[in-house]
């Protein structure tokens, strides 16, 4: 078997670990800071790399939150809390998240996630459509009498690369495309509730950033902005990360912010559900082979 799977396996393991952590770390009154350092330290201790910050959305939230450095806000009561974790070995990205549901009243959108992930990796081998993989997904959820996210999709993975070729929905589209053996996917219906529109927005709020490690050094910049673009570079490559990464960012904090306003770091916002009602989340990522696949979370 090749070094890269081994890698890839050596990912998932991780990942599976830590998402396991997630519920007993997630409970009403948690810190969200304070759950999303843990999990990403025991991704750390295992020598390996968050590949992005742990998202920690709730309610509403269907993606992209995770704490800056010194939020307050703390786990609500009575809520539906998805956590989403990726960890990177030598460039190979395990993603995988799981709904924690603490509020029994919203437990069928987590198992109708659940549900429709299972189904859809039954269908996954080499050659299946993305039309096929959607309709499974559809069927699945509106089975249930819930509703698909219709613009938050899976996405194949490569090296160092967390959304790399396909893109792979929850509801049947006209969309080419077939999976191919020995790539890697990331598969992930998100559900909400059947009064719900059924697609996401971006909310005011960003917390995640990306840098392109190869532009933006070649940018016109002040000396603050050139010294945190060369961090960024270094550290980040062109992996998202959180502020709460950067050493001294209490200092750099200001000049972070203004080239985020001047689109030189790219900010990925909060993406919220349109109508306001609760999602949930479930995924795992897989390595297609000819008759099937291999799940790696």
């Amino acid at each position: 078997m090749s070094d890269w799977v081994e890698s890839l396996r050596t990912a998932g393991r991780i990942a599976r670990r830590v998402r396991e952590e997630a519920y007993r770390v997630v409970r009403p009154g948690a810190p969200m800071l304070e759950v999303a350092e843990r999990l990403e330290s025991m991704i750390l201790d295992e020598g390996a790399r968050p590949a992005f910050p742990c998202n920690i959305s709730v309610d509403e939230v269907a993606a992209h939150f995770s704490p800056m450095p010194g939020d307050p806000r703390v786990i609500p009561p009575n809520s539906l809390v998805k956590v989403d974790v990726g960890v990177s070995v030598d460039g190979y990205i395990a993603d995988t998240a799981v709904t924690i549901v603490l509020n029994p009243r919203l437990g069928a959108l987590a198992e109708a996630a659940e549900a429709a992930l299972r189904e859809v990796v039954r269908k996954v081998r080499h050659g299946a459509t993305i039309q096929e993989l959607g309709y499974v997904a559809q069927r699945v959820i509106e089975g249930m009498g819930l509703k698909p996210i219709r613009n938050l999709t899976g996405h194949e993975i490569a090296r160092y690369n967390l959304h790399a070729g396909l893109s792979i929905p929850s509801v049947a589209v006209a969309q080419p495309g077939r999976l191919q053996s020995g790539h890697i996917y990331a598969i992930e219906p998100f559900v909400t509730t059947r009064v719900g529109a059924g697609e996401v927005v971006s909310g005011r709020e960003a917390t995640i950033f990306r840098v392109d490690a190869g532009r933006i050094l070649s940018m016109r910049l002040g000396a603050e902005e050139r010294e945190l673009a060369k961090m960024l570079a270094e550290r980040f490559d062109s992996l998202p990360y959180s502020p709460r990464w950067i050493p001294g960012y209490e200092r750099l904090s200001k000049t972070h912010e203004r080239m985020v306003r001047r689109g030189r770091i790219h900010g990925y916002p909060v993406l919220v559900e349109r109508r306001g009602e609760p999602v949930a989340q479930a995924e795992h990522t897989v390595l297609v082979t000819e008759d099937g696949c291999e799940v790696i979370t």
